[in-house]
This record gives C-alpha cells, sequence and structure tokens, in this order.
C-alpha cells in the first residue's frame, strides 16, 4: 500500500491500555493514523509509526467543545474511514466526597465529549457515503462499582 490510498483511521485514548491496542490493530491492518487522548503520546507515536503506519497525534482535553473540535480539524479534508471512541476515565473515592467539577469532568470525557465528536464524525462518513464506528464500554456499566459511582453509573 502506497501512503497516498492508506485508510485513515482516528482512535481516542490511545495513549495507552485499550486505546493504545485498538491503534495498533489498525496500523497493522493498513491505516493511517490520527490518536488522540489528554496524556502525552510520543511513545505511542514512535510505537505504532513502527506498524508502518503515518500517525498524527493530537494531545486535546476530550471533555470540552474545544478540546474536541481540534481533533474534529485533524483529518484536514482527508476521508475518514474509522473512528474508534475509547477515551475515558474514573474517578474514584466516595461519591460524596467528589469535587462536583472532577466528577463533571468524567461525564463530560465518557460521554458528553465523546457523544459530540461521534456526531460530527457520523454526519461526515454520512456525507462520503462510508465510514464506519466502535465505541468502547466498560463491563463496569453493569456491575457495582464501590468508590467508582460516576464512571460506573
Amino acid at each position: 500500500m502506497t501512503d497516498a490510498v492508506r485508510p485513515l483511521a482516528l482512535v481516542t485514548g490511545a495513549s495507552s491500555g485499550i486505546g493504545y491496542h485498538l491503534a495498533r490493530l489498525a496500523a497493522q491492518r493498513g491505516y493511517d493514523l490520527i490518536i488522540a487522548a489528554d496524556r502525552p503520546l510520543a511513545e505511542a507515536v514512535s510505537e505504532l509509526k513502527l506498524e508502518g503506519a503515518n500517525v498524527d497525534a493530537v494531545e486535546v482535553d476530550l471533555a470540552t467543545k474545544e478540546g474536541v473540535n481540534q481533533l474534529l480539524g485533524a483529518p484536514d479534508g482527508r476521508p475518514l474511514e474509522l473512528a474508534m471512541a475509547n477515551a475515558g476515565h474514573g474517578l474514584g473515592g466516595g461519591f460524596l466526597d467528589q469535587d462536583f467539577d472532577a466528577v463533571r469532568h468524567v461525564i463530560d470525557t465518557n460521554i458528553t465529549g465523546t457523544v459530540y465528536l461521534l456526531q460530527h464524525l457520523a454526519k461526515r462518513m454520512k456525507a462520503q457515503g462510508e465510514g464506519r464506528i466502535l465505541v468502547t464500554g466498560s463491563i463496569a456499566g453493569f456491575l457495582p462499582g464501590a468508590f467508582q459511582a460516576v464512571y460506573n453509573g
């Protein structure tokens, strides 16, 4: 495959864990990547490039419209064929002891920012006539979660 014909995938939460491994699988299957996280991405970029992908990293806070909008600009007009929404985090601690701004950040990262991103990406994919979206979730949503009330909820 030449660089000109490689499909493009976007993966959120790709700095580590499941998101990193999703990005790696996409790279191994011939995709170029846009990876995003609110953490440093340099190590992930280096490793993913070893799989043959061209990799663009966007370090943003996906809990904010500004961060999501910055990520939405990353394809720079290039068709996006695959989006994998994996960004998310928990908070921990007793629910009544948690600062509401921190609670809101979890909700805005895991839900609001993800839905905002995916609605925009899905509209693009519809307009281009193709595209696929994978949304990861946690088994924690099916379990009681001591000290993870917001994340599990």
